[in-house]
């Protein structure tokens, strides 16, 4: 029988991630031995995981995906939980063996009561580029065999800077979140967005400053 339940807790992390501008939502929790990851991508460009909670079990090296219900930006998250999703989440915990029967409700209730309202761009910034590699089995962004940074390009008329290759500048570069964002600014004032290339090609690297001292 699947377990429902509503994360309202995600409420206000989840509305300052989609007013983000890397459009993710990312923290952890730390419960008894358990380090659950959780993840959200929130672009419209994200068409894949649309209404999708990742959640990363990082003692087992499991991802739980799971389906969210409801209108999230008045916080409903409502979820039905199936057994082995229920499995995994436990087993995370590292009980061991002859534990007592375990109250899977209390779990999901402090897991809940325990999410953070808000996270700070820096603590993100960290959190992100620590768990790119998890990060990047969800197909988070644009040609991730692409990271190399090397410059700006102007995008074709019509079209907008797509965020899904923007956020490549949270994994991929040394930048603060604060140059990030500045330049992500400039590149849609100027409709441009940022070229990549693949590791080989790595003597031609720019730096985000660079960046913005050429657009700026």
């Amino acid at each position: 029988m699947n377990f429902e339940f509503n994360f309202t807790g995600l409420k206000d992390i989840y509305n300052n991630a989609v007013d983000s501008f890397d459009k993710t939502l990312l923290f952890e929790l730390e419960i008894n031995k358990g380090r659950f990851l959780f993840m959200m991508f929130l672009s419209e460009e994200d068409v894949e995981s649309l209404d999708l909670l990742f959640v990363y079990l990082r003692n087992i090296n499991q991802i739980v995906q799971i389906k969210l219900y409801g209108n999230h930006r008045k916080g409903d998250f409502k979820v039905y939980l199936k057994p082995d999703q229920i499995r995994l989440i436990i087993e995370e915990l590292k009980l061991g063996q002859g534990s007592i029967e375990f109250d899977f409700s209390r779990l999901i209730n402090q897991m809940n009561n325990m999410m953070p309202k808000s996270i700070s761009p820096e603590e993100k910034l960290t959190q992100m580029r620590e768990n790119k590699t998890i990060m990047n089995t969800i197909n988070p962004v644009d040609e991730p065999n692409k990271s190399v940074l090397i410059g700006t390009k102007r995008v074709p008329q019509g079209q907008t800077p797509r965020d899904k290759t923007l956020r490549k500048l949270y994994l991929y570069t040394e930048g603060s979140s604060n140059d990030i964002e500045k330049i992500i600014e400039l590149l849609k004032k100027v409709n441009h967005t940022v070229a990549w290339t693949t590791e080989d090609k790595r003597k031609e690297a720019k730096s985000i400053n660079k960046l913005i001292s050429d657009l700026g």
